[in-house]
């Protein structure tokens, strides 16, 4: 109603989209930042904004041609961003990325970042002769505080741990040929559907050469750019060690996974060590190595932080279920693992330590899952029970929100609990009642780009037919 009566209001179409976001709807949020832009496409906030919501939407190539009303002409507005150190547009681009399982565009988003915060820091020397001369002591000496923790700020966060998440993910599935990657289901393809796929699919391979291609000579004419300003500086500037290009699919098949990972965990181990979520992906990266005492190092820093968290259970059972089934562990090593997790454990079991957490965190669905997915991993005949109470929706339950009921929806379709038939339809349907507008539970149709198109213009044109008849 309000929008109909003042439909020239950006606020109001900002407002919805931040509706539609929460409830979970990427797509219908951006599609209303969008309109929000398009009455002032002058107004630097709101396109900034309606970019946000299209990386939040998957849309990159439309976020990209968004942002380049306001980028320099005659360079690629992805190019000009990375050079303004646009660093909030990058980490939008590296996790949506992600979601699309692109690994190679992600890290290669996550390692740019990463590079603008290693400029910053060379950057302090050509402050230095200018501060000395200005005597603007007192900012110069918070500069250089600034950058001892420069590493902490929250950009740095959020692409490391995109990064590492990334990282595992190649650890545990590594990525196989790309001819494997583009294997068609042919079986039920009539030879008109087939002719018109494989047309399609030589189209895409031949626009993503081409696209290579451009990059690479952009990226050509910007080192030859850069070669020609090292002339004109100092000799020490002109023996610098050129930076490595950055090729998606040199990131993604990185022969050492793990380690690239830890590259981007140790600042975070160093500046970051108060939250939680540092100690766990060190975890996950040391469970991976096989590395016991540091696994019980990160058990320890997230137990003195959070011993009540969900996935420090999580990953205390694990790390007690790893040190059973080894058998060559070291004496003096299991003497030092015994004392150091006896505080933690109070003598109990894994099976104890879990029935506890769970009669503990009962009403909490985080906890709740993370409880019953060490359940199963302790005891495979107790599928049936773990199913029955995870896909259990009640109003008793306490932090009942669509990520979660997303990750388990994700874990049944997974595996992790077994095979499990129909369950994972029932709790998508369950889900889908409880957050009708969120699409992580639709259906295939219901996601399609064609359905929404057509939903998101009937709407637009329901609301313009009610502003002209107001």
């Amino acid at each position: 109603m309000a929008i109909a009566h003042t439909p020239t209001l950006i606020e109001l179409f900002v407002t919805k989209g931040r509706i539609f976001k929460h409830a979970g709807d990427a797509y219908e949020a951006y599609k209303w930042l969008d309109e929000a832009q398009g009455l002032d496409t002058a107004d630097r906030y709101i396109n900034s904004k309606c970019a946000k919501y299209m990386l939040r939407a998957n849309l990159i190539k439309e976020a990209e041609e968004t942002c380049s009303k306001f980028t320099r002409e005659g360079v690629s507005p992805m190019e000009n961003l990375n050079e303004m150190q646009c660093m909030w547009f990058q980490t939008e681009c590296a996790l949506a990325y992600q979601r699309l399982g692109k690994w190679g565009e992600s890290l290669k988003k996550c390692h740019e970042v990463d590079r603008h915060f290693t400029e910053i820091i060379d950057d302090q020397f050509d402050f230095h002769t200018y501060c000395m001369r200005k005597m603007t002591l007192r900012s110069y000496v918070n500069l250089l505080r600034l950058e001892d923790v420069l590493r902490s700020h929250p950009f740095y966060f959020r692409v490391a741990r995109c990064a590492i998440q990334v990282y595992l993910h190649l650890h545990d599935k590594p990525p196989t040929d790309a001819s494997s990657n583009n294997e068609l289901d042919t079986g039920n393809l009539a030879p008109g559907q087939l002719k018109k796929m494989l047309n399609k699919q030589r189209k895409a391979q031949r626009k993503a050469q081409e696209e290579k291609a451009q990059a690479l000579a952009a990226q050509e004419k910007r080192d030859m750019h850069k070669n020609r300003q090292q002339v004109t500086n100092t000799s020490d500037e002109a023996d610098a060690m050129p930076l490595d290009e950055l090729l998606p699919e040199k990131l993604e098949r990185v022969e050492d996974p793990l380690e690239q990972s830890i590259k981007f965990l140790k600042p975070l181990q160093e500046l970051a060590s108060d939250n939680i979520e540092t100690h766990l992906m060190a975890f996950e990266i040391y469970y991976r190595k096989d590395k016991l005492l540091l696994m019980l190092q990160s058990i320890k820093r997230t137990h003195r932080i959070c011993p009540d968290h969900p996935m420090f259970h999580s990953c205390l059972i694990r790390f007690m279920e790893k040190l059973l089934k080894l058998d060559n562990i070291q004496e003096e090593m299991q003497l030092v693992l015994n004392k150091q997790l006896e505080p933690i454990l109070g003598g109990m079991s894994a099976a104890e330590i879990n029935l506890q957490f769970l009669n503990k965190h009962h009403k909490s669905l985080p906890s709740l899952v993370q409880g019953l997915k060490m359940k199963y991993k302790l005891d495979n005949s107790s599928q049936q029970e773990v199913l029955d109470q995870i896909t259990k929706l009640d109003d008793s339950l306490e932090d009942v929100n669509i990520q979660t009921c997303t990750d388990i929806l994700n874990s049944l379709i997974n595996g992790e609990f077994g095979e499990v038939g129909d369950v994972a339809e029932e709790y998508r349907k369950t889900c889908y009642k409880r957050f009708p507008l969120a699409t992580a539970f639709h259906t295939d149709q219901d996601r399609s780009p064609m359905a929404f198109w057509s939903n998101s213009y009937k709407t637009l044109n329901e609301t313009h037919d009610n502003c002209v008849s107001n």
